[in-house]
């Protein structure tokens, strides 16, 4: 839509007592950025709860970032000064949550760590943690109770997400797995029956056993960042091989399990399924559990280990082409396409017996995807610069050595230092070089 398209002279006057909102920037919001977080009630349900001015200036700040990007001026900082001046609420927690994604998508990682601990703090303080209070609520109003819910644990999955992605992350997330129930379809926000069974974390490890194991997408996506928590709890502790199998085990799992109603990303209208979407890339988690390896024993499985990680940033890149909008993805798919494109790099660079077109083909794919994800968020267009210079520190390797940049049996400048320290396997590479080039875009 055009920008003269959605001035606020063509949008009808807010009803009497409600805040102040530009409905334009709300609904741009819920199109393109609520999909892939959604923790509010639907539009119609959150612009008549009277939510607090803070929060509304927020929701409308992130709709002008995806209507005029790089555009936006710089008010971040004042929203930040609001929420921290406001009273404690649901609303509190949820602004802060916003405001950390935010702060990640705009390479301010240090305000986005903050926020998250904020939230975590908010949380609970207000005991959004407990299953009585969701309870409590439900009987009142089930359209909060269910955000609520979500609140909670998409807290807890940006917590964990930003410990997996980030130069030094961390788990600030230090209590137990939360008992309350985890969330549910749209249709629980106006009191209907998804069809699933309101079940808690604790349960699913009960799933395989239950002759009915179908709960919502958004829960599905509680228990891929719980096998991902697991496995950066593993990295920290050096855990043992048959741990990390077990967790490898824990991964296929998931993955099995999934419903066959969810096996459309791709709508028909074109628009990509966001949460199913998002859902996808903690296969690529593989990666996490063998950074351990490296302090551990060496893992008899090395050749194994290597495939799947290769397969599963394969993988990425092939979600990556599902579709041509990237408007709607989260800045943390731009963190996993980095990932995958420093695993396409390695495998070039490294003969490891992979079929090496296909991945200067992802590579190609990758970058293209985050050049396009770079127009509205920033820690996509940092990365694209590194990657293609990589690329072509690569190429210039491959072309002195005197072979193609396809299929080439070189060693370029950016992986000597590594060799030459250590004996790992070509997977331990590949960590170490994800791990040297993500310190160099955050020094940047």
């Amino acid at each position: 839509m055009a920008s003269s398209e959605l001035t606020p002279a063509y949008m009808p006057e807010p009803p009497q007592g409600l805040p102040q909102m530009r409905i334009h920037l709300i609904k741009i919001f819920y199109e393109y950025f609520h999909l892939a977080h959604p923790i509010l009630p639907p539009f119609d349900l959150w612009v008549m709860s009277s939510p607090p001015q803070y929060l509304v200036n927020i929701i409308e700040f992130i709709g002008l970032y995806h209507l005029s990007p790089g555009q936006t001026p710089e008010c971040s900082n004042d929203l930040w000064a609001a929420t921290e001046n406001a009273e404690l609420d649901l609303e509190k927690a949820q602004a802060y949550l916003l405001l950390s994604i935010l702060f990640h998508g705009r390479k301010a990682p240090e305000c986005a760590k903050k926020c998250i601990g904020s939230a975590i703090e908010c949380s609970f303080r207000l005991g959004l943690h407990c299953r009585e209070l969701s309870e409590t609520v439900e009987m009142q109003n089930t359209a909060r109770a269910e955000s609520m819910r979500r609140t909670l644990w998409e807290i807890f999955t940006v917590d964990t997400l930003l410990a997996a992605v980030q130069v030094g992350g961390t788990l600030q997330f230090n209590m137990e797995t939360p008992d309350v129930s985890l969330p549910s379809e749209d249709e629980k926000f106006l009191g209907g029956h998804p069809g699933v069974f309101s079940i808690s974390a604790k349960d699913l490890g009960y799933r395989a056993f239950s002759d009915d194991d179908r709960i919502s997408a958004l829960a599905y996506r509680v228990e891929a960042t719980l096998i991902l928590r697991r496995c950066l709890i593993a990295c920290e502790t050096h855990a043992s091989e048959d741990t990390l199998e077990v967790l490898d085990s824990m991964i296929s799992a998931w993955f099995h399990r999934w419903p066959s109603d969810h096996s459309t990303i791709l709508q028909m209208d074109g628009k990509v399924n966001q949460i199913d979407f998002h859902l996808l890339p903690p296969k690529y988690r593989r990666g996490v559990l063998f950074q351990a390896s490296t302090y551990s024993i060496p893992s008899p499985n090395a050749q194994t280990h290597t495939a799947k990680i290769v397969n599963a940033a394969v993988e990425l890149s092939k979600l990556a082409s599902l579709s041509t909008s990237v408007t709607g993805h989260s800045p943390f798919f731009a963190c996993t396409l980095v990932l995958s494109s420093v695993i396409q790099v390695t495998v070039l660079a490294a003969p490891i017996g992979q079929p090496f077109g296909k991945h200067y083909s992802y590579l190609a794919l990758n970058i293209g995807v985050l050049k396009s994800m770079g127009s509205v968020w920033e820690i996509a267009a940092s990365s694209v610069g590194k990657l293609r210079a990589t690329a072509r520190e690569v190429e210039a390797a491959s072309v002195e050595a005197g072979h193609e940049l396809v299929g080439s049996m070189f060693i370029p400048p950016i992986l000597k230092k590594v060799i030459a320290s250590s004996n790992h396997s070509s997977f331990h590479l590949a960590i170490e070089i994800s791990h040297d080039f993500s310190a160099r875009m955050a020094n940047d």
